[in-house]
């Protein structure tokens, strides 16, 4: 595990630069605004509050924004893992899926039906 915002690697963009293909409105470093990203949610701090060295936190936002309206957030993260999976020298996609349930007792003063857990019968 990592400490700390570590910034992206450049294998690590030539991986994800090729898949965040968009139109820019301005000329900003798709990477730094990642990384931008990056740091947001390994620190925990508020847009506003990003450092100088990235870009200005409203373009960062907006980016992130896009990102998410436009699923690319998902597609990313689906396509990192097919090519970890690979790389790990495993399957594309698993073959195989574990579902946990786990039944929780309620208050005895509630008498309204909760639904059925699907371990339990």
């Amino acid at each position: 595990m990592v400490d700390g915002y570590q910034p992206l690697t450049d294998s690590q963009w030539q991986v994800i630069g090729s898949l965040l293909l968009v139109q820019r409105r301005r000329r900003l470093c798709l990477r730094q605004v990642f990384n931008a990203v990056l740091y947001v949610c390994r620190t925990g701090c508020q847009w506003r509050a990003l450092p100088p060295t990235f870009p200005a936190w409203t373009a960062v936002y907006y980016y992130f924004y896009q990102w998410q309206r436009t699923g690319r957030w998902q597609r990313l993260n689906h396509v990192l893992n097919v090519l970890d999976r690979l790389r790990e020298g495993r399957q594309a996609l698993p073959s195989l899926a574990c579902v946990d349930s786990q039944s929780v007792r309620l208050a005895p003063r509630i008498f309204e039906h909760r639904g059925l857990d699907g371990a339990s019968a």
